[in-house]
């Protein structure tokens, strides 16, 4: 387990024990119940982000499916020599 967390400014100290006495908290359970709801935001707006990705390049790819295939597939003849170099 690491050291405990220390508050070096007086000013952001004070506002986290003014918070934890109108909630009627201690600062422990005030400041993990902070982290948790940030962790919880910060995760959800990850999750979407990469959610809005995987879509964009699903789209991509349907769009690229849907293409119409002009003229004859390459094979690995037409790419490679016989030692297997590109050509």
């Amino acid at each position: 387990m690491n050291a405990p967390v220390q508050i070096r400014k007086p000013e952001v100290a004070e506002r986290l024990r003014v918070l934890a006495r109108l909630e009627g908290k201690s600062i422990t359970d005030l400041v993990d119940e902070m982290v948790r709801e940030r962790d919880e935001r910060l995760t959800a707006k990850r999750d979407a982000e990469v959610g809005a990705k995987l879509a964009a390049v699903e789209e991509i790819v349907a769009h690229f499916n849907s293409l119409p295939v002009i003229g004859s597939l390459l094979t690995d003849d037409d790419i490679y020599d016989e030692h297997g170099l590109p050509k």
